[in-house]
């Protein structure tokens, strides 16, 4: 039986679900679209970069300004914006006038709303649900938002090259229905909006982010955090980036088999979410899960790099998918809990923009380190960073005071 946790939440739930489908559905069909269009490399790399640089542009701006408006409101309009520009760009693509161009613009643009949209869902969600459930609530959203994404890939992929229109059809469906869950919320869902004073001092988008910063670098549990975060993707970015040619060139996989191990991983990474959900309806503290997580890691990049079979190079991908899951749950209900309220959203989009960053710096070292060193350097590197990262973890928490770990205020 599936735990609710208010009417409310199902409907951002709903909302938060869908557009993750348009959004990763249209992440993969961009590549196969831009690859239509153009021959010129250069121009395809373009097109999934516009994917990933409005984050690292416009994460905490957005993360600043959804922290000054009212995040229900802000949500809606975002995904309405989407919907609207969605549609231009089907019309376009079933008019045939559809460009190399024009989709680097419309991808720039649809990403940019994304971090609106995903920072207001980000900071609305403990507002809707009680502090005692939420961890268990961010695990039925993150193994839901997990699945969508092994769905969505393939399914981008096969309406591009079915027909152009398809993708962005899909995300209008799936952003209009979001806006749709987002306007029956009640309109009183924002706190933040409640608390707000009627007119506030003027103040400037730079000095809103500076004091975000300023209130992650000076709470130890936050600070803590985002380093994690940090590390781990940029780990990530160093394993997967050499994992094909690691994969195929010496352990000798085939490449259809290759497909196959990135989904087991993914399946594993459902099964990570599942299981913090478990663990936070049965009290398991937020931070002990995470060092759990973090420690699973250190295996799991080892088992990559001694593999020189299929079985123990399956067994460190499983393992990183089951660690990843894992820790996106407490990491996630610990930010919500410990953030200043009035800041989370550019907590959030802070915590996001790292983490989008990592994986592509990651990727970039592994490429050199891996000619320098061999392909099996980048997973022992990985290995080394994420053995660093848990002691640093487990020193941190212990120097924390007891309250910090258990009270929402921070520290």
């Amino acid at each position: 039986m599936v735990r609710t946790y208010g009417a409310s939440f199902e409907k951002l739930y709903a909302a938060a679900v869908g557009t993750r489908l348009g959004d990763a559905a249209r992440t993969s069909a961009v590549a196969v679209l831009a690859a239509k269009l153009t021959g010129s490399p250069a121009a395809v790399s373009v097109v999934l970069a516009m994917s990933f640089a409005p984050w690292l542009l416009f994460g905490l701006p957005a993360g600043a300004l959804v922290d000054r408006w009212d995040k229900r409101r802000a949500f809606l309009t975002a995904d309405s914006v989407r919907c609207a520009a969605a549609a231009l760009l089907c019309s376009l693509a079933l008019s045939g006038r559809l460009s190399i161009t024009l989709l680097i613009v419309f991808v720039f643009l649809l990403t940019t709303l994304q971090t609106v949209s995903d920072s207001c869902f980000n900071s609305l969600l403990p507002s809707i649900v009680e502090e005692k459930d939420l961890g268990a609530a961010n695990a039925r959203l993150s193994a839901s938002q997990s699945t969508v994404g092994i769905v969505a890939a393939p399914l981008g992929s096969w309406l591009a090259i079915v027909s152009s229109a398809l993708p962005f059809l899909l995300n209008v469906v799936t952003f209009g229905a979001a806006a749709g869950w987002v306007t029956a919320l009640p309109r009183d869902t924002d706190w933040h909006s409640k608390a707000k004073p009627v007119r506030a001092a003027p103040r400037t988008l730079a000095r809103d982010i500076r004091d975000g910063l300023g209130a992650v670098r000076t709470r130890g549990l936050l600070s803590t955090l985002l380093l994690c975060v940090s590390v781990n993707n940029f780990c990530n970015g160093l394993n997967s980036a050499m994992l094909p040619l690691l994969s195929i060139r010496s352990v000798g996989l085939h490449p259809a088999a290759f497909g196959f191990l990135t989904g087991a991983g993914a399946a594993c990474m459902v099964a990570g979410n599942l299981l913090a959900g478990r663990l936070a309806d049965r009290g398991t503290p937020h931070h002990h899960v995470a060092a759990l997580a973090i420690g699973m890691k250190l295996p799991g990049f080892l088992l990559i790099c001694a593999a020189h079979s299929p079985m123990p190079l399956a067994l460190g991908t499983a393992t990183l998918g089951l660690a990843s899951g894992l820790w996106n749950v407490p990491s996630s209900t610990l930010l919500m809990t410990t953030a200043p309220r009035e800041m989370i959203g550019r907590t959030m989009a802070l915590f996001r923009t790292v983490s989008v960053a990592g994986m592509p710096l990651g990727a970039l070292a592994s490429g050199l380190l891996g000619s320098l060193a061999g392909v099996r350097s980048s997973s022992l590197a990985a290995a080394v960073l994420s053995g660093m990262v848990l002691v640093g973890y487990l020193c941190r928490l212990r120097r924390l005071p007891s309250q910090v770990l258990t009270s929402p205020a921070g520290d």
